[in-house]
């Protein structure tokens, strides 16, 4: 059975949107379940990037705590440079036994983050 989640819908630089105001360089999106939510189903998870003309760094996070309200989170992938505009769909291969993850955006100074999604 394969399990997909949004981690982020479409966000524009400079256009308020979920978590993002429209003027801020950083936001979260969206915690979602990982693979190992289901106490050790997997550990791959596969997170897939469309943007078009994005400038900034998506850094995906992960915790293996079960609540993750209090966790500690880490850095378990990242994409961007912040400098070079990118436009496409990028795939990150993401080995882990998370429990959750979330995509966190910072220096987003132009372009628009299409979707990031989770899937295992």
């Amino acid at each position: 059975m394969l399990t997909s989640y949004v981690m982020l819908d479409s966000t524009t630089h400079g256009i308020p949107s979920g978590n993002y105001d429209g003027s801020s360089l950083a936001f979260e999106g969206n915690v979602v379940t990982a693979a190992n939510f289901y106490q050790g189903l997997g550990d791959l998870q596969t997170v897939i990037i469309r943007v078009t003309g994005f400038v900034g760094k998506i850094i995906i996070r992960a915790t293996l705590n079960n609540e993750y309200q209090s966790a500690v989170w880490f850095d378990a992938d990242e994409f961007g440079d912040y400098v070079h505009p990118f436009t496409g769909v990028f795939t990150l291969n993401i080995r882990g036994n998370f429990v959750w993850m979330k995509p966190d955006i910072i220096d987003f100074s132009a372009g628009t983050i299409d979707s990031i999604t989770i899937t295992y």
